[in-house]
């Protein structure tokens, strides 16, 4: 296990241009580094091959302004979707299309893999089965969004907790408590400060715009 990695956006920009991909990398370092603790975030660009010329236009114009901006020095390029998993980048930027996509694939995968074991592997275990699915059923508590509580909504006026439209006592409880963190780290306030030192040019002109990293299932790339 690498340790944790951000995806951003998730959802909650679906249309984004250049200049926010730049902007979300900025405020996806910002919450690895206050949130999990990450002393120097690396940030990769998702897209569907590692060479500069690989993706469509706005990720091609994204990568340009990612390699010319203040993050070039923790910028490792594009980054293809198995990077997520593998560990290639602490934090990971798409639009809200592709990230939401890969978000659901993602929860429905580990899904299918948890009832696959159980199916196939413990099914065989008489003696042991209680033993095993406790053992199955703890490691993947991970990587329930319960758990987590809920995505913050990063680049706003304040503190927004996105959640699971079925969450629970316990994710509402986690989710509070993910709020508290990010008001006490004083995340909104170095968003601000350091979206303010990226030149207009940089960004390639845009206004700083609400969006979603995932945090609900933080990936735990192997």
């Amino acid at each position: 296990m690498r340790g944790r990695s951000v995806l951003v956006d998730v959802g909650a920009n679906p249309a984004a241009r250049p200049g926010h991909l730049l902007q979300y990398a900025v405020m996806g370092g910002i919450y690895a580094r206050e949130v999990l603790g990450i002393e120097a975030p690396t940030v990769g660009l998702m897209n569907i091959g590692s060479e500069d010329s690989k993706g469509n236009e706005l990720y091609r114009e994204a990568h340009a302004l990612l390699q010319g901006s203040a993050l070039a020095d923790s910028y490792v390029g594009n980054v293809e979707g198995r990077g997520l998993y593998q560990g290639e980048a602490d934090v990971l930027v798409c639009e809200g299309f592709v990230g939401n996509v890969v978000l659901k694939v993602s929860e429905g995968m580990a899904e299918f893999l948890i009832r696959a074991l159980a199916h196939d592997v413990l099914g065989q275990l008489d003696a042991e089965r209680e033993k095993a699915f406790a053992a199955l059923e703890a490691a993947s508590k991970q990587y329930q969004y319960r758990e987590h509580g809920g995505a913050p909504l990063l680049g706003i006026d304040g503190v927004c907790m996105i959640c699971h439209g079925s969450s629970d006592g316990r994710a509402i409880a986690n989710a509070l408590r993910a709020a508290a963190t990010l008001q006490s780290r004083q995340v909104n306030a170095q968003i601000v400060a350091e979206l303010a030192a990226t030149s207009p040019s940089e960004s390639g002109g845009e206004n700083p715009v609400g969006t979603s990293p995932e945090s609900t299932d933080e990936v735990r790339p192997s």
